[in-house]
């Protein structure tokens, strides 16, 4: 075998730190290259992102300027709509006002009946007051009277149901005779007490 001459030696140790010098910038470029197309990748979703936004805000311009169109039009309608309104209003006030004034004038006589009332009404009350120790005495009175009375038909209720005791008595007794006076005349036919009838 033969051996590696020191040039050659030079040579190699030159050419293995020009080596680790290329696979080191070509593991950095890997780096950044992998770096940028992350970035790339973020940017294409970004730009897909907001030209959805730019084609929705472009949506959202061509309605406002459709509805732009319309409105001059709903405008005029809602003016008439307004003026109308407004004539309407304006005939009601005439018409208030000239209910204001009739119902102003009625409130003067109202006012003037009202006080006579409360007039009225006063000698009523002083009245009232005078009839109602009246009516108490009355009521004391008939309260009184009540007792009485209820005393009364008491009394005399126990009164009945003696005379209703009494008479029951009696008929029974009467019941009793009835029933052995044949017997008792029988009897004392038979023993000559009495003659036959």
């Amino acid at each position: 075998m033969e051996e590696i001459t020191p040039e050659q030696k030079a040579y190699l140790a030159t050419f293995a730190g020009r080596r680790d010098a290329a696979l080191l910038e070509i593991s950095n470029l890997q780096i950044a290259k992998e770096k940028l197309e992350k970035s790339n990748k973020e940017i294409a979703e970004s730009y897909s992102d907001t030209e959805a936004r730019m084609n929705q805000v472009i949506g959202r311009i061509e309605e406002l300027k459709k509805k732009e169109l319309e409105l001059p039009t709903l405008i005029s309608k809602e003016v008439a709509q307004l003026e109308a309104r407004k004539t309407c209003l304006e005939t009601e006030i005439m018409n208030l006002t000239k209910l204001v004034e009739v119902l102003t004038s009625q409130k003067a006589s109202l006012e003037k009946d009202v006080s006579s009332a409360l007039a009225t009404f006063t000698a009523i009350k002083d009245e009232a007051i005078s009839l109602d120790s009246v009516v108490d005495h009355v009521v004391r009175v008939s309260k009184n009277n009540v007792t009485i009375v209820e005393d009364l038909v008491a009394n005399l209720a126990k009164s009945l149901e003696e005379i209703i005791d009494v008479n029951k008595k009696n008929v029974f007794e009467t019941n009793l005779v009835v029933d052995k006076l044949p017997r008792m005349l029988v009897e004392l036919q038979k023993h000559g007490l009495i003659k036959k009838l």
